[in-house]
């Protein structure tokens, strides 16, 4: 089955927000300093793949059938 590009645009970007600080600061300690463009699209790239997954795991835990099949209670809104 395949995935949305989306979702897979998100995880990625999702995966840059864990990695990009470690790479910037081994970087750093090698003394390659990184480009403000570098670090600039980094920070961009990690907030959208952050706030992309957060968003997706509110929409997903509001789904009655995913509260359902995971025990949880059901909303009254």
């Amino acid at each position: 089955m395949p995935s949305p590009i989306n979702n897979v645009l998100s995880n990625w970007a999702a995966l840059v927000a864990l990695w990009a600080l470690p790479y910037l600061s081994l970087r750093h300690h090698l003394g390659l300093e990184a480009t403000d463009a570098l670090q600039w699209s980094l920070v961009a790239v990690s907030v959208f793949g952050t706030v992309r997954v957060l968003t997706m795991a509110w929409r997903m835990s509001r789904d009655r059938a995913w509260r359902a099949s995971h025990g949880l209670l059901r909303r009254t809104n």
